[in-house]
């Protein structure tokens, strides 16, 4: 692998991504890594002289783009963000060191704070619990989930992946988190929290609106939010090219562009 890690993420506010590459460097210190972009908006001259950085233009929806970033990356670990975070120092290090000390299916999850100017404060004590949430009750109640993750590279594409049918990267990470799960891996926490997000981005209605007419009717049905269902049901693993399957224009964004 030409990286230690791969970071991966959807991306469209431009204005933002200077700031989320410079909190890369004091945060992964001497590991190297690559910045992995993909969205519909070309990135600022910044970046034009950065060897680690990679984009592809592509106008799909966030859980498509992201995982077209995963099949472009070349690190021998993985992992991803919101172009609204900043790393904090030692951070993305931190999370490496302890992966070491990990078993090939066993993932780290990223803790994070969200909150206007970057101002959330830490999130509540077993926040990283499915049964702390109420949709996602239909796992054991030693089941965790990772709303932002590392993993090995290879084990994240052998399991599939995301799940594209979604169009947020939100549910599908959970989803994806209870195949980690099913599969014999374990989910750690990270030791330290790892970002911060700047919850007040004017594109958050897309998002709300494929969460409510998309996602959220979609994971009831896949995961049949009922007492008898047996989670199982859900296959591990996925086929890992299933973005393709995804529409190239994410409607709900760009309308019915050619």
């Amino acid at each position: 692998m030409n990286y230690k890690v791969s970071i991966c993420l959807p991306a469209i506010r431009t204005n933002l991504w200077e700031n989320f590459y410079n909190s890369i460097i004091p945060s992964v210190e001497n590991y190297s890594w690559e910045l992995i972009m993909v969205g519909p908006n070309d990135p600022p001259p910044f970046f034009s002289s950065k060897k680690n950085f990679k984009f592809l233009k592509d106008y799909g929806s966030p859980a498509r783009c992201i995982q077209i970033a995963t099949s472009l990356a070349e690190g021998e670990l993985m992992m991803w963000g919101s172009d609204d975070g900043i790393f904090k120092k030692a951070a993305i290090a931190s999370c490496i060191e302890k992966h070491e000390k990990l078993n090939y299916k066993d993932v780290i999850a990223l803790k994070f704070t969200e909150g206007k100017n970057h101002m959330g404060g830490p999130m509540p004590k077993n926040y990283w619990m499915a049964h702390q949430h109420h949709t996602l009750r239909v796992v054991p109640e030693d089941f965790k989930i990772m709303m932002i993750g590392m993993f090995k590279l290879k084990y994240f594409r052998d399991l599939g992946g995301f799940d594209c049918k979604f169009e947020q990267v939100n549910m599908n990470t959970h989803d994806l988190s209870f195949r980690v799960q099913r599969d014999g891996g374990k989910i750690y926490e990270s030791d330290i929290y790892v970002s911060t997000h700047d919850f007040q981005q004017p594109d958050h209605k897309e998002m709300n609106n494929a969460f409510q007419e998309n996602d959220y009717p979609l994971w009831q049905e896949m995961y049949k939010l009922a007492p008898n269902f047996t989670y199982n049901e859900r296959p591990i693993k996925i086929d890992y090219e299933n973005w393709k399957d995804s529409p190239k224009i994410w409607q709900r964004r760009f309308g019915d562009m050619k």
